[in-house]
């Protein structure tokens, strides 16, 4: 237990920052901000036995280049000002995606302040589906 103590005397900064991290990893899984992640197999079992909606975060560019099969493309800034063309589908899965993940936690968050109860994210975005050669449509 001296040790411990000398240690924490000795590097302050250290477990400073370590307590902070700790701190924001709890609040994040208390949040829910890990819960609505699926992995590209936990998506595709969703969209195919729930018959959830995929909606594309990317630029509409990026969308006619190749998304995922019956993909809504969506604009970040249309679901944070809530004028989505998503309104009809506030009871339906929703499984929400952007190229790399990141972008697709805040939008999960902005759904479902908006009333959405169902709403995941792809764990990794596309590029994940991508690397587990899973089908990928181009075009409207």
């Amino acid at each position: 237990m001296a040790q411990l103590i000398e240690f924490i005397g000795n590097h302050l900064a250290l477990v400073a920052a370590f307590s902070g991290v700790l701190v924001a990893l709890v609040i994040t899984i208390v949040q829910g901000g890990g819960a609505a992640a699926l992995s590209p197999q936990q998506a595709v079992l969703m969209l195919n036995q729930q018959d959830a909606l995929p909606v594309d975060l990317r630029p509409a560019a990026d969308y006619r280049g190749g998304h995922i099969i019956n993909a809504v493309n969506v604009g970040l800034q249309d679901i944070a000002a809530g004028t989505t063309k998503l309104d009809k589908n506030k009871a339906r899965p929703l499984l929400v995606y952007c190229e790399s993940g990141t972008q697709s936690r805040g939008a999960v968050k902005s759904l479902r302040k908006q009333g959405y109860a169902k709403v995941n994210h792809l764990q990794g975005g596309l590029a994940a589906w991508r690397g587990e050669q899973l089908p990928i449509v181009s075009g409207k």
